[in-house]
């Protein structure tokens, strides 16, 4: 007779019903998402406490706050909402939506480069809130549909974002990532060759 399979990690099938549990969590929207986050953070940490796994301390779940990649999406996300607030982008918006009275093929032409641009440097959340009523005005006067402006404009955002190190939150956790294992450091445009390809080839 063939041997049974061995039984599943019981600490492997507790992340995996935390896992659901999150999903359903994060989809109910009366819940705060930061409450549910550090509610299942803390879950986990207090598991691993009282239920002890090898090479497991509880306090490394933790730590990630003080990750420099964690801390520089935060500053980011902070820039780009002061951004916002203050309306410090509103003059580049004026002037793309007037140029947009005259000249609509180059306009969004312009719109698309200047979107991917910004998100280089800035998280592309507040360059999207900033074009969002400039083009969908557009769309109103123009009858065009929103779905041919607004979908590549996020595109736009998306790639730009990919140029620069602190373009995107997924660069810099590999950025951190690769410091932490001992990989030669990136450079703010190690990635600007590549991205600047592939955003040509997307615009």
């Amino acid at each position: 007779m063939s041997a049974l399979p061995p039984l599943p990690d019981p600490h492997a099938l507790m992340m995996l019903a935390l896992t659901a549990g999150a999903l359903v969590l994060f989809s109910i929207e009366r819940l705060q998402l930061a409450v549910t986050s550090l509610s299942l953070l803390t879950i986990i940490a207090l598991t691993f406490a009282l239920f002890p796994y090898p090479d497991v301390d509880p306090m490394m779940f933790f730590r990630g706050f003080a990750h420099e990649a964690l801390i520089a999406v935060c500053a980011l996300m902070t820039l780009g909402q002061g951004l916002v607030k203050t309306g410090a982008l509103e003059p580049v918006g004026r002037v793309l939506g007037q140029l947009w009275g005259r000249m609509p093929a180059l306009s969004l032409l312009i719109t698309l480069v200047v979107g991917a641009l910004l998100s280089a440097f800035i998280n592309n959340t507040p360059i999207v809130v900033l074009l969002l009523p400039i083009l969908i005005s557009v769309c109103l006067r123009t009858n065009k549909s929103p779905s041919k402006i607004l979908i590549p404009m996020g595109f736009a955002t998306l790639v730009g974002g990919m140029a620069t190190t602190i373009g995107t939150s997924t660069n810099l956790l590999v950025v951190g990532i690769a410091k932490d294992l001992g990989i030669a450091e990136f450079n703010m445009f190690s990635f600007a060759l590549p991205a600047a390809i592939a955003a040509i080839i997307a615009i």
